[in-house]
């Protein structure tokens, strides 16, 4: 029974620590930036000083600003 229970100790374990470690590697970094233009499927957009954490080749996800309607009541 105690066998049973550190085994079950040590792999719940295992898969804690394998998720804290997966888990900052899939950490996506988020940037404000400005569209300047857009042309022919090409978007040029100014990051400021926060450009130099991107290099040319990453793949970014861009969501556009959703503006909220208003909830109307009763």
């Amino acid at each position: 029974m105690r066998e049973l229970k550190k085994r079950t100790s040590v792999i719940v374990t295992a898969i804690f620590l394998a998720a804290a470690l997966t888990a900052g590697v899939a950490v996506a970094k988020t940037l404000k930036c400005t569209v300047e233009t857009v042309k022919n499927g090409m978007v040029t957009i100014n990051c400021g000083d926060k450009a130099d954490q991107l290099k040319p080749g990453d793949k970014i996800k861009i969501r556009p600003v959703v503006k909220r309607r208003a909830v109307e009541g009763c």
